[in-house]
C-alpha cells in the first residue's frame, strides 16, 4: 500500500510539473507580446518611445538590419534611431497585423502611415505622406528586446517620397 502511495505521490508530482513549463512559456510568450506591443502603441503612435526605451529594450540591445551596420547598440543607440526617425517624420502611426510570440522571439508585420518632415534615406523633406509594410523579429531577454532585424519596403517608401 505504502508503494502504492508514493507511486501515485510521484506521478501526480510529475504531472503537475509537466503543466508548469509550458504553462511559464504561454506567460512569458504573452509578457513578450505585451513588450513589443507597449513600443508600438505607446511608443510610436502617442510618440513615447523616449520613456520607454528602458522598460522596453535590454540595455544590450543589438539591431540586425544590414541598411544600419555601424548602428549604435545598447539604449543610446536605440535613442539615436528613435530620434532620426522622429526628426525625418510625423503623423506616424503603424497597425499590428501580424503578431507571433513565444518565451525568446516576438514576429511582427505592421503597417504604417507618416509625413516625410526631415531628411531620411538620401532625400530632403518633401512634406508628403506615405504608407508602406514592414516585418520586425525581435529576440527577447526577460521580456525586454535584446536584438531586433527589420526588413522594410523601402524602395516603396522611395518611391513615394519622389513621385510628383
Amino acid at each position: 500500500m505504502r508503494n502504492a502511495s508514493l507511486f501515485f505521490c510521484l506521478t501526480l508530482t510529475l504531472l503537475l510539473f509537466a503543466q508548469c513549463a509550458p504553462s511559464r512559456k504561454l506567460k512569458d510568450a504573452r509578457m513578450n507580446e505585451e513588450t513589443i506591443r507597449l513600443w508600438f502603441e505607446e511608443g510610436w503612435n502617442k510618440n513615447r518611445n523616449e520613456e520607454l526605451i528602458e522598460r522596453v529594450f535590454s540595455p544590450n540591445w543589438s539591431d540586425g538590419n544590414p541598411l544600419r551596420s555601424n548602428q549604435v547598440e545598447g539604449y543610446e543607440g536605440m535613442r539615436q534611431l528613435v530620434r532620426f526617425y522622429q526628426q525625418a517624420f510625423n503623423e506616424t502611426h503603424f497597425t499590428i497585423t501580424h503578431l507571433f510570440a513565444d518565451e525568446t522571439h516576438v514576429a511582427i508585420r505592421y503597417d504604417v502611415a507618416a509625413k516625410h518632415i526631415g531628411p531620411a534615406f538620401g532625400i530632403e523633406p518633401t512634406g508628403k505622406h506615405f504608407t508602406s509594410s514592414g516585418i520586425v523579429i525581435y529576440e527577447m531577454e526577460k521580456h525586454r528586446i535584446l536584438r531586433s532585424w527589420q526588413e522594410l519596403d523601402l524602395m516603396g517608401i522611395i518611391k513615394q517620397l519622389k513621385a510628383d
